[in-house]
Parts: structure tokens; sequence; C-alpha cells
């Protein structure tokens, strides 16, 4: 009967300790287009640390499925504790479902944590705050630097340099297009990788304009912009991007083709190197990334410069009204963005650092550390790449969709993008 008694007691409490333990447990629920692998090894490495906390991560190709699954979230209330962000117009979107993380970031990382982050990123931290708003809503995780990857396999066996300026550029999508391959991949139904694009041309014309065009110092319908403009024409009518850009889609399709050796050059950024990190099955040219390095897009106009560099923060996180209820999404987010699952991300050549002071750890080839000190090099005089308002980019988005397909001159698709610039400062 003791014995029996003593075993009944036992099971009971055992049973008490686990549900105990179960009702300790804490969750924290996490959005974003953060590659699966590599956020797995993140989430492992919190875990570990934190073992009284569980992550559930939920994947989405960025666009449009995030873009979607974030509206209708949002709309309903019922956003998850952690969503990733890009900067400006995305975050400027769901500010009012977001938490401000200044003090939380001071209590956890000093009261110079911002000087910490790298100029471009920390710009733009803050774009589109309404005037007088100094919060951060966004703590960015990951740095880009924009360029134009191309594949050395290929380029060797047709005989093709980097090119240096625009006639050699031509030159070797001509040569790409006869050889059978796609010549520069653009998914041109993808606003982003539009707006990269333009972007890097108009630097070319006058660094920094972008940037005046949206604080309503310089019109968007000045010269230099309507130059890039028809430069931006220019490589459709050329033959620089492929037939049918138009309808194409970066990820998954250009991507895959691209790692698949079928795509000579495509515009992307210092992420790509991630490509090297996956695992079998890959095509040839990716394993250790010996088959591909970069270039800037050469001056579409004799006097101009190449492009100079151009990006910021490649991805970041913002903690939701949703998750500031919840202790446990903060302590995930610093560690994802600073501490043990920044290191895994870095690890798995994800991207670049937004803190300064990381570096990638691990196997890496003598190539990829060269390209990673190449971008390094050049992300502290990086040219911003966001947008602040959303409906700035949304009609820059629908006026280099219009301009590509001959529907609109570039003055015209030019001056929509100044009315809705001007709309947006108006409201300020």
């Amino acid at each position: 009967m003791r014995k029996m008694l003593f075993l009944a007691t036992t099971i009971l409490t055992a049973v008490l300790a686990a549900g105990s333990a179960w009702a300790d447990e804490k969750e924290v629920t996490v959005w974003s287009w953060f590659i699966q692998s590599t956020m797995d090894k993140s989430i492992a490495a919190f875990e570990k640390a934190h073992p009284d906390i569980k992550v559930k991560y939920t994947y989405y190709n960025y666009s449009p499925e995030y873009i979607t699954a974030l509206k209708a979230a949002a709309a309903s209330g019922s956003l998850p504790d952690v969503i990733g962000l890009q900067p400006g117009s995305l975050t400027q979107q769901y500010r009012d479902n977001l938490e401000a993380v200044n003090e939380r970031a001071e209590k956890e990382w000093g009261a110079d944590w911002a000087r910490k982050i790298f100029p471009v990123n920390r710009k733009q931290m803050q774009m589109g705050n309404p005037a007088g708003d100094k919060n951060y809503y966004i703590v960015p995780q990951e740095s880009q630097v924009l360029c134009i990857w191309y594949n050395r396999k290929i380029f060797e066996k047709l005989n093709i340099a980097a090119p240096k300026t625009y006639d050699e550029l031509k030159a070797a999508a001509k040569a790409l297009t006869d050889g059978g391959y796609i010549p520069m991949f653009q998914g041109a139904a993808d606003g982003w990788q539009n707006e990269n694009v333009f972007l890097m041309l108009a630097n070319q014309f006058s660094p920094g304009i972008v940037d005046k065009a949206q604080a309503g110092e310089t019109p968007w319908t000045a010269p230099e912009l309507v130059e890039a403009m028809k430069a931006w024409k220019g490589l459709f009518d050329d033959g620089i991007f492929q037939q049918g850009a138009l309808g194409a889609h970066a990820y998954p399709t250009g991507a895959q083709l691209f790692a698949q050796g079928k795509v000579g050059m495509m515009a992307l950024g210092s992420w790509w190197m991630q490509e090297s990190k996956f695992p079998p099955p890959l095509s040839e040219y990716v394993q250790n990334m010996d088959g591909f390095d970069f270039f800037y897009m050469p001056p579409v106009k004799q006097g101009n410069p190449a492009s100079p560099p151009v990006g910021g923060i490649d991805i970041g996180y913002g903690l939701t009204k949703n998750g500031g209820k919840n202790p446990a999404a903060w302590t995930f987010l610093a560690e994802l963005t600073n501490g043990a699952g920044l290191q895994e991300a870095l690890n798995d050549l994800n991207d670049l650092p937004a803190f300064d002071g990381h570096s990638p750890k691990g196997d890496i080839t003598d190539h990829v550390k060269e390209m990673s000190t190449r971008f390094m090099t050049d992300l502290p005089k990086a040219e911003n790449q966001r947008f602040a308002s959303p409906a700035v980019a949304e009609a820059l988005d629908n006026a280099l969709a219009g301009v590509a397909a001959g529907s609109t001159e570039p003055e015209a698709a030019l001056a929509t993008v100044q009315a809705a610039t001007e709309k947006a400062l108006a409201a300020q």
C-alpha cells in the first residue's frame, strides 16, 4: 500500500511539474520572408540559450504572399509578435501596428546603440516617420549592397569580360543571347527589383537625387531623373533584359534559372552569396560561389561614372502591438538582430550585418571572403535604397512599368511620381 501511495505521489508530482513547465514555457510568433533553413538555425541557437521560449516561425515568399498576409492580419488585429520589415514604406505602412523600440533597445545595448549601426541603415530606420517622431519601429538585422551578378563560367566560355561601358554591356547581352542564355534576367513584375535597377541608374546621373526628390527638394521631373528613366527603357529596347521581362518574377523563377546556369547576369545584391551555403542538389555554378562574381552597373551615358553602391537595410524586424505584450518577443528580436540569431544568419552568408562588429564564421571559401570584403568596404558609402512613403514607392513602380511597356513617356510617368510625392509630403 505504501509503495502504491508513493508511486501515485511520484506520478502526480511529475505531472504537476510537467504541467508547470508547460505553463511557464513562452511562445513567440514570427512572420517573415527570411529563408527558412537559415531562420531554423537562428531559432535553434536562440532556443538553446533560452530553453523556456519556443519560437514559431512562418515563412512567406515576399511578393505577393507576405504582403497579402500582413494586410489581412493587420486588418483583423491578428499580427504575430514579430514581423519582418523593410525600412521606409513597408515599416510606415504598419507603423500604427508597431511598438517603438527605443527604450527596449537602449536597455538592451546601451544609450549609444543606434551609433553601432551602419550610417545608411541608421538613416533608413526613421524614414517616413511623421515630423518630430524620433522613434524606431524597425531594428535592422542585415544590410545589403545592390549590384549586377554574373556567371563567370558562362562569361569565360563565351569570352566575355565583365562590362565596364554600356556598349560592352550590350555586347555581352547579345553574346549571351546568341549563345542560348538569358542575358540579364529582370523580374519586372516585381516592383522591388525595378526600383533597385532604377536607383542604380539615377545615382549615375546625380548621387542622392532620389532622396532629394522624395524630400521635395528636387522635382521628379528633373532632367537627371528623366534621363535615368529613358535609360531604364533602354535596358528593354537594347535587349539587355530578357524577352517577356514584364511578366517575370525575380523569385523564385529568375533566381532558380540563374542558379541553374541558364542566365548570364542578374540585378541582385550581396545576399546572393548565401547560395553557396544551400544544400545539394545545386548547379555547379552555385557550389562555393566560384562560378559567380559581381560588378556595378556600367555608365549608361558617356561621361557618367558607373553606378555607386546602393543599399542599406536588407531586412529588419518590428515588434507588433501584440508582441509588445509578450516580453519573450523582444528577447528573440534582440538576439535575431544583434546576437546569437544574427551570427547564424551571417554564418550562412545570408547577407551583411547591420550592426558593426559582426562577421561570418565557419567554412567560407577565399573567393566568397574576397567578395564579402568588397561589399563591406562599399557599405559605409552606399546610397539609400529605400522609399519613405508607400504611395511614392507605388507610384514609381507604376511609372517604371508603364515606361517599360511603352505605354507612358518618361516625363509623364515621373510627373505622376511627383504628384504622389507632393500629396505624401502635404499629409505629414
